[in-house]
């Protein structure tokens, strides 16, 4: 989900004019998105916080932005943690986050954490594989683990109706694409909260992407799930 949501992230910027610079000291805009499932995240992230910050002080336009579940978990005080941070964003704000950063890498005051009411799947994708593609079928969980973060920081369990998730399948699948991942925090409950006239079973979601795959290339196609994929 997180390696989905960069790919997000990364083509939603490409889209406001913002191209991927060769290395972090060449570049204007420093975007971090964050996994905090577990300390050692934590701690790399920090690190490489560390690096920017010494970065932004060289170059004080240097634009940080901070997002993911780390960012989420400490929307509180992120800011008076790393006052250098320009913008923070939740996995439920990314569809604002090229609100919140202009094209030219200049950032608008103090990016806001957004409600988790959008999908990232609607945003344009910089895929790091031409023939394999990540598909976001939900996002959140209702489930209340004691050891896990993530309804915390991404919400509770909302399902992509099918019709989007088809739809965007067929796309890839005519762009060339032989391998679709459906994630979700919990791909097994996907469509319990879809209202009834939209309610597919999951079984008949999977068949309907195959045979769009299928029909596109005329070979036999991998079809991947993640049951349980966070952050």
């Amino acid at each position: 989900m997180n390696a989905h949501d960069s790919e997000r992230i990364k083509g939603m910027l490409e889209d406001i004019g913002l191209g991927e610079a060769p290395s972090r000291e060449d570049a204007d805009v420093i975007v971090f998105n964050t996994c905090t499932i577990r300390e050692k995240p934590d701690t790399k992230f920090a690190a490489y916080i560390g690096d920017a910050i010494a970065q932004k002080r060289r170059s004080p336009d240097t634009v940080i932005a901070v997002g993911g579940c780390y960012a989420e978990a400490q929307r509180e005080r992120l800011f008076s943690l790393y006052p250098e941070v320009d913008v923070a964003f939740g996995p439920g704000s990314i569809p604002h986050l090229g609100d919140w950063i202009e094209a030219g890498g200049h950032a608008v005051p103090r990016g806001r954490f957004g409600s988790h009411d959008s999908f990232a799947a609607e945003l344009p994708a910089h895929r790091e594989r031409r023939f394999q593609a990540w598909v976001q079928v939900s996002m959140g969980c209702n489930s209340k683990c004691a050891y896990c973060i993530v309804p915390a920081v991404r919400g509770r369990e909302q399902s992509r109706r099918p019709g989007e998730i088809v739809a965007e399948v067929t796309a890839l699948a005519r762009d060339g694409v032989r391998e679709v991942t459906l994630l979700g925090q919990n791909v097994n409950s996907w469509g319990r909260d879809l209202a009834p006239g939209l309610r597919t079973e999951f079984g008949a979601l999977l068949r309907a992407c195959e045979s769009e795959l299928s029909a596109a290339t005329a070979v036999t196609l991998t079809l991947g799930l993640t049951r349980m994929n966070v952050c």
